[in-house]
């Protein structure tokens, strides 16, 4: 008698947990570009999907570092409503989820589902742009860097994850953001609290497509990216990349405990991973399914 007690109460709490997602949109688009995303998710899971009204449009090219500092405390306040939090980020604010995950101490965020986002940052040109500007693949792959690198650039959020191998001290010098978020440059009891706030997550759903036709690699999307040689190197999965390798936010370490999910759903280009269905049913809905 006293075991069925027990368990009922157990069954009650997990019952009574209130849980959220919240969605952060991408760059030059707004929240409201997500709304089929919204009605999708909550008609199938009950759950309540918060868009966040925050940098929209021309303000999307705000600085990294200013955006993940001013959108922080409004994603608290939507936070604190719940007992557990779902993060969902479609291209760059999937990096500007991760930077408030690790700077947001005792967060409640559970999952994070990080949705054809350049979680490893972009390097050339968008394959997209490279159909209609001849010129652009050989700007890329020749002086494209030492414009990326520059002050202004640096103003273009964009830019600031822009991950140049061949010119690897350049962009540790340069970049402000990514190397940061990162941990490949900062304080080391700064680096500590950044690595314990990410591996307070309990699960990492990573999401891209061979198709892709703006990041560049699009392996980024699943934390692969070019060698040390660039263009003229391969792709490196994930497992071979030097983030992962010295686990310097603790990407090695989730995996190892096996809280890293990677679904590439090929045949759809970047706009339309903000809300194809069928790629929603295949990677997102099979992650949401044990809050349902």
């Amino acid at each position: 008698m006293l075991r069925v007690a027990v368990l009922a109460t157990l069954l009650a709490s997990v019952v009574a947990e209130r849980i959220g997602i919240i969605h952060m949109h991408g760059v030059m688009e707004g929240y409201g570009q997500h709304h089929n995303f919204k009605k999708f998710v909550e008609q199938r899971t009950g759950l309540p999907v918060h868009l966040v009204d925050a940098y929209n449009w021309a303000a999307s090219i705000t600085p990294m570092v200013h955006q993940v500092k001013d959108i922080l405390p409004r994603v608290q306040e939507i936070a604190a409503q719940y007992d557990k939090v779902i993060a969902i980020g479609y291209s760059q604010g999937g990096l500007i989820w991760r930077g408030m995950i690790e700077s947001w101490d005792d967060h409640n965020v559970e999952m994070f589902i990080s949705l054809a986002s350049p979680q490893h940052g972009v390097y050339g040109s968008p394959p997209l742009a490279e159909n209609f500007i001849p010129f652009l693949d050989w700007y890329s792959r020749t002086t494209i860097y030492k414009a990326i690198y520059s002050f202004l650039s640096q103003l273009v959020s964009v830019f600031n994850y822009y991950r140049d191998p061949t010119h690897y001290q350049m962009y540790l010098h340069k970049c402000k953001f990514f190397p940061y978020l990162n941990n490949e440059l900062g304080e080391v009891a700064e680096k500590e609290r950044q690595k314990t706030n990410f591996l307070r997550v309990n699960k990492l759903v990573l999401i891209g497509g061979s198709d892709e036709d703006i990041i560049d690699p699009w392996q980024s999307t699943l934390f692969g990216f070019y060698s040390e040689q660039g263009f003229e190197g391969e792709v490196l999965p994930m497992e071979e990349t030097m983030l992962y390798q010295e686990d310097l936010f603790g990407l090695k370490t989730m995996h190892t405990r096996g809280d890293v999910v990677r679904c590439q759903y090929d045949g759809i280009t970047h706009l339309q991973f903000r809300d194809h269905q069928d790629m929603m049913n295949t990677c997102i809905m099979p992650a949401l399914e044990q809050y349902v």
